[in-house]
């Protein structure tokens, strides 16, 4: 950011006679002044000034141009979505009473990826994936190396709608225009497999299953 530096003059007078010679030296020296940059003409100040603008857009320090520098940077920044070929996705029982599931995704490369909306989660015979539904809406969940994020598989409490069972599960990951990446992981639900039905959901992604229900 710019700084602005204050400059302060502070006059200081004597006793009246020498005060008003003393302001009548100053007066012809600041006449003089003024005819002598009037000789020169205004295009040098101009000049100069120009000179200092340029510096600054150049090397991005004043009037605004850390700031732009900055944003520019950060707009540079590449963004690369998350896939499961870095990303190991696991099923984890939330530990309390309510009929879910989440689906826990691990950062296992060595760069940041991104995960957007929601996963795409599917079971053999599927007509479409599961429909979203659930948790804290994010347009983005950047994952670094090693952090994990959550996401939550709503399941059937009863034989209504529809229920049935399923071992296997399909997850695919979106990119950032919310389509999937193409490639999918397979993942195994433990014991008779998981009640699912018309009214099953899957969440946005969030950095914690608190988040994710």
């Amino acid at each position: 950011m710019a700084a602005a530096a204050a400059l302060s003059l502070t006059a200081c007078g004597s006793d009246g006679g020498s005060g008003g010679k003393d302001d009548n030296a100053a007066g012809n020296t600041k006449a003089a002044a003024s005819k002598d940059a009037g000789a020169k003409g205004s295009g040098s100040q101009h000049s100069e000034g120009k000179q200092e603008n340029g510096k600054e857009g150049k090397d991005g320090k004043g009037g605004g141009g850390e700031d732009v520098r900055s944003q520019s940077t950060a707009s540079g920044v590449k963004r690369k979505a998350c896939d499961v070929g870095t990303v190991q996705v696991r099923l984890k029982r939330t530990g309390g009473t309510a009929p879910v599931v989440l689906l826990k995704a691990t950062n296992q490369g060595d760069s940041r990826c991104d995960l957007y909306g929601y996963p795409f989660v599917g079971y053999p015979n599927a007509q479409s994936p599961i429909a979203v539904g659930g948790g804290q809406p994010q347009s983005v969940v950047s994952l670094e190396p090693g952090t994990s994020a959550y996401a939550s598989l709503s399941l059937e409490d009863g034989d209504a709608n529809n229920m049935h069972r399923e071992k296997e599960l399909t997850v695919e990951l979106a990119n950032r225009k919310l389509q999937g990446t193409g490639s999918t992981a397979t993942l195994t639900a433990p014991g008779a497999g998981l009640a699912l039905s018309d009214n099953s959901t899957v969440s946005y992604w969030n950095t914690t299953p608190e988040l994710a229900m």
